[in-house]
């Protein structure tokens, strides 16, 4: 099953020339940055005492050992940071120890917007779903719209998608290039949405929908 936030490539004007950028001088927006491997925590406790609004998505996941639980936070997307700034923030976030630089599409570094974040904060409440990045385009043409209708995750929309001979649920964020993906999402708590529905703009009828067995 697939969720798609938002097209995975960006369609620039005919006339624009050059990369696009979308740092403000004044305005905070977010931005995706890459960390070194497993220094995603490291890096946004740096950046916080530096001043800079950051967020790690995180999971907690339990391990089961003889005898005993234990429970650890993991990055939902490993390697990835996210950062609040405007352009008089960027060196401090460039300079910062255990960040590697800006995510960005092509030469073009694009803002994560705050439907993205939302849709990564609620997915970290989540324990029972693992998740896995694809740093790859995803073809969506073979989905299914889909809703997820039952448990904390409903109301997410997305495409319910063949990958490798199992139905697989993708999130592509728009500003980085990647997807998110799980094939844990029972069939049961999908409803199927008209491809005009999957529009943020537009509101699916109930017409268009049935649910999935």
């Amino acid at each position: 099953m697939a969720i798609r936030i938002s097209s995975l490539n960006h369609c620039l004007s005919a006339a624009s020339t050059g990369k696009l950028d979308d740092i403000h001088l004044r305005e905070r927006r977010w931005f995706a940055v890459r960390t070194s491997s497993r220094h995603e925590k490291r890096a946004c406790e740096e950046l916080r005492r530096s001043g800079v609004e950051c967020y790690v998505p995180l999971r907690e996941k339990v391990y089961k050992y003889p005898g005993k639980k234990v429970t650890r936070q993991l990055p939902l997307m490993s390697g990835y940071v996210f950062v609040r700034i405007h352009k008089g923030e960027e060196m401090t976030v460039r300079r910062a120890h255990y960040v590697s630089g800006f995510v960005t599409i092509g030469e073009d570094r694009r803002m994560i917007s705050e439907h993205e974040i939302d849709l990564l904060r609620k997915l970290s409440t989540d324990r029972k779903l693992d998740w896995d990045t694809i740093e790859e385009a995803f073809d969506f043409r073979e989905g299914t719209p889909v809703e997820i209708i039952r448990g904390p995750l409903a109301g997410i929309r997305g495409y319910y998608v063949r990958k490798k001979s199992k139905k697989t649920f993708v999130i592509s964020l728009s500003g980085i290039g990647a997807c998110l993906s799980t094939c844990e999402i029972d069939p049961c708590y999908l409803m199927t949405l008209s491809e005009e529905a999957m529009v943020p703009e537009e509101v699916a009828t109930t017409n268009d929908s049935k649910v999935l067995w």
